[in-house]
């Protein structure tokens, strides 16, 4: 119709916020590794992990931001800081969301067997 804006996103216009997220915290994660193994010698392995970690948390909150219509400059404030911390927020978000459904089943299978299903 006249007049209504049409907000498809593209495969294309995806690719691009999440790789320009991904190369953001990217970045970020090189000033975290740098700072924190500056004594130590250089481990590749751990390096491109974090590499890969970081970015796929950049993608992940570009992607989240844009949907969010978040601004351009707040995206790359709150990107940047995922990407410094891509690899420790991956494992706390994998831990608590691991127990969260465990004690939602735990939870819905103490119901069951209390039989308070029936009433």
């Amino acid at each position: 119709m006249p007049g209504e804006e049409i907000n498809d996103k593209t495969l294309l216009d995806l690719m691009v916020t999440g790789g320009t997220g991904a190369a953001l915290a990217i970045c970020f994660q090189i000033i975290r590794a740098s700072r924190e193994h500056m004594g130590e010698p250089f481990n590749a392995r751990r390096f491109v992990v974090g590499l890969f970690s970081a970015g796929g948390v950049g993608a992940l909150i570009a992607w989240t931001l844009d949907a969010l219509n978040v601004n351009r400059e707040l995206s790359a404030v709150i990107i940047a800081m995922g990407g410094y911390v891509g690899g420790p927020l991956l494992d706390i978000c994998y831990q608590e969301i691991q127990e969260t459904l465990q004690a939602a089943f735990d939870g819905v299978q103490k119901w069951l067997n209390e039989g308070k299903w029936d009433k």
